[in-house]
């Protein structure tokens, strides 16, 4: 299928630098990172990519992207005001959807996957379980965040308490079947990502 960098189609075994979006129409992108991580992003996706001394963000604009990564490897995901990164001593394979009515969920098939910014400690999802987040709402009034009550993990503002997430088992379905078949390799632009030091951007044509 067809994938972009930037505004431009590219094709497989392209270079990515820091800086740079990928996007995905009709195709998908299997992208090589450091320490053996990879990421997939599927059909109809949006997604830049940071690297930096602390490792490498992807900041999913729309669609869905997929990983697998060892918690070592300081790979995050960003996504809707939250961030997301494989937690624990194994590594992660996770997949994580930006739906059309703002919410977002995040499934995780191995290891585990530490969500912050939806509450004052970090949520931990395991394997075999999704976790479904509300999308954000207005706060009224125009007034900004304040403490509005305590829970098992501490004073709640009242972002945290207009955001609701819900946490079930993970079904075998056709999006794991897509998730394992793409991470391995099946019907995908491969794409390389070097490792970059700094935050500096840098075209796709950058030496």
């Amino acid at each position: 299928g067809t994938v972009y960098v930037g505004s431009a189609p590219v094709r497989a075994e392209t270079a990515v630098f820091s800086g740079d979006k990928v996007s995905t129409a009709d195709g998908r992108a299997t992208l090589s990172l450091a320490r053996g991580s990879r990421l997939m992003i599927d059909r109809g996706s949006n997604a830049g990519l940071w690297s930096s001394n602390e490792g490498v963000t992807i900041r999913l604009e729309r669609g869905r992207v997929a990983f697998t990564a060892d918690p070592k490897a300081s790979l995050r995901v960003d996504a809707d005001d939250l961030m997301l990164a494989p937690s624990g001593s194994f590594p992660s394979l996770a997949e994580i959807a930006m739906m059309a009515d703002g919410s977002l969920s995040l499934s995780v098939h191995r290891g585990a996957v530490a969500v912050r910014n939806l509450r004052a400690e970090p949520v931990v999802v395991s394997a075999g379980r999704i976790i479904t987040i509300g999308p954000r709402l207005a706060q009224q009034g125009g007034q900004k965040s304040e403490p509005v009550g305590t829970g098992a993990h501490g004073k709640m503002t009242l972002g945290e308490k207009l955001r609701t997430f819900r946490i079930g088992n993970l079904s075998h379905g056709a999006s794991a079947a897509i998730l394992f078949g793409t991470l391995a390799g099946a019907a995908a632009t491969a794409i390389i990502v070097p490792q970059v030091i700094g935050d500096e951007e840098a075209s796709p044509s950058a030496p």
